[in-house]
């Protein structure tokens, strides 16, 4: 069988990271490429921070679902705790990306999977598949991990291949950076950015 497909149409639930993410995903579907369509919609990402950019993504999904209307649940609970809590687990704190990047999908795929199982759910997919920053052997992985944990399928299908359209996403906040403080200080570690005095001012005579 596919892993891409689910067994029963429309029966599965999506993950959702964030309003580009899912509509890069939602232009996949619509491109008829055998993949059914999500029963339900699921936002939870505690690793978004700080607050305002948490606001700002949940604020810009909400938009998005006010223009496509479908089924969803959008836990806007800031998990700021819960996420610090996830990452010290099990002998503190990873200094790798990678081992942290995998304890934070499991922590999100793993709530997911939960809700869709007791939903009644048979598959689950996430738009974590849609993005091209993120570590797709990794997000792979874990939802494996995650299913089977759960007795779930886990749809591999790769989101990445389709851009929606930018009408699609207009007046919509578009993030830079992935979400948690590791990945924002990987964004704008080589910028000059707020930086005083701007770099070059002293070699041209400043201060």
């Amino acid at each position: 069988m596919n892993p891409s497909i689910s067994p029963s149409t429309g029966n599965i639930g999506l993950h959702v990271c964030c309003a580009p993410c899912l509509s890069g995903t939602l232009e996949t579907l619509r491109a008829g490429e055998g993949i059914p369509a999500p029963g339900e919609l699921f936002f939870f990402n505690p690793n978004i921070h700080p607050l305002i950019e948490f606001r700002r993504r949940v604020k810009a999904l909400r938009i998005y679902l006010e223009r496509n209307r479908l089924e969803s649940e959008i836990d806007d609970e800031y998990g700021l705790e819960s996420w610090l809590a996830a990452m010290v687990a099990d002998g503190g704190l990873p200094r790798n990306r990678r081992d942290r990047c995998r304890r934070c999908y499991l922590l999100r795929l793993s709530r997911a999977a939960e809700r869709f199982k007791a939903r009644g759910r048979e598959a689950f997919t996430t738009t974590l598949l849609a993005s091209r920053e993120q570590s797709r052997e990794l997000i792979l992985d874990a939802g494996r991990e995650v299913a089977d944990r759960f007795d779930l399928e886990f749809l591999t299908a790769d989101f990445s291949r389709a851009r929606p359209a930018e009408s699609e996403l207009k007046g919509i906040y578009r993030q830079q950076y992935c979400g948690c403080v590791f990945s924002e200080a990987e964004r704008y570690r080589h910028t000059g950015k707020h930086l005083y005095p701007p770099p070059g001012a002293r070699a041209n005579g400043a201060g």
